[in-house]
């Protein structure tokens, strides 16, 4: 596989899945571009005020201070080890750890909290919107987090959903690495393929209406 300029996130790999039609128009052709919503707004003003109350201990805004208790709690969990905020996490085609924006860049995480003890470490990903898990995400970041940090052997990795203050989690350990990068690089060859045989299937279905490129797609339901 080459990586012929493309470069993938955890979005990346769902916004093609869901529809490789959007793909090429956004992040091949970059005909258009996402301009977020007010729920998109919101979440980068609440993972900004928590970034800041956990790395800066910067008091959490108005809209935000109910989120005290969390970062207690993540601050405990913290104690005896390393505590990382919005942390960047980038691997290069052969899965070795790279810089963010440096020429080999392939494989880019943020991981909005990121716990390391000794051989363990713990992943939060903040969640503002409603509750619908995708360990996908989950699975990636523990991946990140293998192959950055070779002396960790099992990674927790757990959504926080804000709204309602629950959590989903799951346990991965070192071990289970290969299986796991089976399917995240088979994931990804998918993408490759569409490129090199210019192959972008358009994925009618209810997001429809809220992809930027429904102006240049004819299936699109505006």
């Amino acid at each position: 596989m080459t990586n012929n300029n493309l470069t993938h996130s955890y979005s990346s790999i769902k916004m093609y899945e869901n529809c490789p039609r959007r793909y090429y128009h956004q992040r091949i052709m970059k005909e258009v571009k996402d301009e977020g919503s007010e729920a998109t707004r919101y979440g980068e003003r609440i993972h900004e005020s928590l970034e800041h109350r956990l790395v800066n201990n910067k008091p959490l805004t108005d809209e935000t201070k109910r989120f005290e208790v969390v970062c207690n709690t993540i601050e405990k969990m913290a104690d005896g080890g390393e505590l990382h905020a919005e942390r960047q996490l980038c691997l290069s085609e052969n899965l070795t750890p790279t810089g963010w924006w440096d020429g080999d860049a392939w494989l880019r995480s943020i991981l909005d909290v990121l716990i390391l003890h000794e051989d363990t470490a713990i992943v939060i990903d903040w969640k503002t919107g409603k509750r619908r898990p995708d360990f996908t995400q989950l699975e990636l970041f523990a991946l990140q987090v293998f192959k950055h940090f070779p002396e960790i052997k099992s990674v927790k990795s757990s959504f926080v959903w804000l709204k309602d203050l629950s959590m989903d989690s799951e346990t991965y350990y070192h071990d289970q690495t290969n299986l796991l990068w089976a399917d995240m690089l088979a994931r990804i060859e998918r993408i490759q393929q569409s490129k090199e045989h210019e192959n972008w299937p358009a994925k009618p279905s209810g997001l429809c209406r809220y992809c930027p490129a429904q102006s240049l797609c004819e299936y699109a339901k505006i």
